[in-house]
C-alpha cells in the first residue's frame, strides 16, 4: 500500500473536466487499496460561489474510508477579471504550500495542471523533499492561456514558462490527454516522460438506459459545460438565428466568465429557441444528457485548441446520444474513428445550423450514431484510466 499526496485545486464535488479526471484517479487508487490525502479548493467551482457549508473557515476536512480530503478556502468570486483570477489560483496555491508542508513525507505526490501556480508549489514541495511526483496534464499551460487571451503580461508568461520546464524535468512522469501534449511534454523536457492517458467516459452514465424519444416535442441540442472563452459559443446563437421557426432548440447548461453575456446575447437577438441554465449538482448530470436528441461538443477556432480533445466527448458518446463536434485535430479524428457524430468547423454558425437539421431530419441517422459512439465510450470508461 502506497501514501499518495493528491494536489489538485479542482476536485469533486465540483463540475468538471478536472474534477472528473482527477476524482476517478482518486477513487481508482483507493479501490486498489491506497492511503490517499487530497488537498484541494472549497467547492465553488466554475460559478465562484461556495456550495453550502463551505467558504466560513480555512480548512475543512472530510474522511471517506482510506481517503482524506483537506478543503482550503481561496479568494472566490463569481467576477471573473484578470485580477480576481491571479487572487484565486494563488490564493489557493499560498494555502496548499501550507498545508502540504504540515503534512507527513508520502511516498508520491501526485498533482495536476492547471492551473499551474498549484502544480509548481506542490512540485517544488516534492523535489525538496525528495518525494517522487507525477504530474497530470489536462491542458499545456501557459501557452493555452496566452491564446486565449487570459494572459498578456509577458514577464509573468516566462516565468510561467520556465515553471512548466521545471515540472517536466523534475517528474517521475506526466500523464496527459492527447498525444499531441506527449509531444509537447518530451521535447520541453527533453527526454520521454509523457504517458498518454486520454479522459475516459463516466462510468454510470454508461449504465443508464436509453430512453424513447418524444417525437411530439423539438429537436434538443444540448451543450453542457464551462461557458468561457475556449468554447466558441457564439456559434450557437448564430444557428440558432438561422433555424428561427425551425423544430429544433437549443439548451447551454453551465457557468463560466461568458454566462452573462450569452444570455444578454440571446435576448438581444430574440432568440426564443436558446436557453440558458446554471450548472446542475452531479446527479442531475445525466437527467440533462438524456433529455438530449444531440449532444454539442465544442471548441473555439484557436490554432492552438486543434491539440486538444474535450473530455465532455466521452461523456456525450457515453449516454448513447449523437454528437455534433466543432473541432479539429485528435478531437476530430476521434469523432471520425467513433463514426458517433457529425464534424462542423469550430465557431461557424452556418453550418452548425446544417448539421442540426441533417440529425433532426434522419433520426436512423442519429440513432446509429449514438450506438456507435456508446460502443467506443465502453472501450473508454473511467474506471479502465
Amino acid at each position: 500500500m502506497a501514501r499518495v499526496l493528491v494536489v489538485s485545486q479542482y476536485f469533486p464535488p465540483e463540475l468538471g473536466a478536472a474534477q472528473n479526471r482527477v476524482g476517478a484517479f482518486v477513487s481508482g487508487l483507493a479501490i486498489r487499496g491506497h492511503e490517499l490525502t487530497v488537498v484541494c479548493e472549497q467547492p465553488n467551482h466554475p460559478a465562484g460561489i461556495y456550495h453550502p457549508g463551505y467558504g466560513r473557515g480555512p480548512v475543512v476536512v472530510e474522511r471517506d474510508g482510506s481517503v482524506t480530503v483537506r478543503r482550503l478556502w481561496v479568494a472566490a468570486s463569481p467576477h471573473k477579471t484578470k485580477l480576481r483570477r491571479i487572487g484565486f489560483y494563488g490564493s489557493f496555491a499560498a494555502a496548499a504550500s501550507v498545508a502540504i508542508a504540515v503534512l507527513p513525507r508520502h511516498d508520491v505526490l501526485f498533482t495536476s495542471s492547471p492551473p499551474l501556480p498549484a502544480a509548481l508549489v506542490a512540485g517544488g514541495i516534492a523535489v525538496a523533499r525528495g518525494t517522487p511526483l507525477v504530474l497530470d496534464v489536462r491542458d499545456i499551460w501557459p501557452a493555452a492561456a496566452e491564446a486565449l487571451g487570459e494572459l498578456s503580461n509577458r514577464r509573468l508568461l516566462r516565468a510561467l514558462e520556465h515553471g512548466e520546464r521545471f515540472l517536466y524535468e523534475h517528474a517521475e512522469r506526466v500523464t496527459t490527454t492527447t498525444h499531441a501534449f506527449c509531444r509537447h511534454i518530451d521535447g520541453i523536457a527533453g527526454r520521454p516522460v509523457a504517458e498518454y492517458l486520454p479522459n475516459g467516459a463516466s462510468d454510470a452514465l454508461l449504465d443508464m438506459p436509453e430512453p424513447a424519444r418524444d417525437r411530439s416535442r423539438p429537436f434538443l441540442v444540448a451543450y453542457m459545460g464551462n461557458l468561457g472563452v475556449a468554447q466558441g459559443l457564439d456559434a450557437v446563437l448564430d444557428a440558432a438565428d438561422r433555424l428561427r421557426g425551425a423544430p429544433v432548440r437549443f439548451l447551454l447548461v453551465g457557468d463560466g466568465p461568458r454566462a452573462a453575456e450569452l444570455r444578454s446575447a440571446r435576448d438581444v437577438r430574440r432568440l426564443d429557441n436558446v436557453e440558458l441554465r446554471p450548472g446542475v449538482p452531479p446527479d442531475r448530470v445525466a437527467d440533462v444528457l438524456m433529455a438530449a436528441d444531440a449532444l454539442l461538443v465544442p471548441l473555439g477556432a484557436q490554432p492552438l485548441l486543434d491539440v486538444f480533445i474535450p473530455s465532455k466527448l466521452y461523456d456525450a458518446m457515453a449516454v448513447g446520444k449523437p454528437v455534433i463536434a466543432s473541432v479539429r485535430g485528435e478531437a476530430a479524428e476521434l469523432v471520425r474513428g467513433a463514426g458517433c457524430g457529425l464534424l462542423v468547423p469550430p465557431e461557424d454558425g452556418e453550418a452548425l445550423a446544417r448539421g442540426v437539421l441533417t440529425l433532426a431530419r434522419d433520426p436512423g441517422r442519429a440513432r446509429a450514431l449514438g450506438r456507435a459512439g456508446r460502443e467506443t465510450a465502453r472501450r473508454h470508461a473511467r474506471s479502465r484510466q
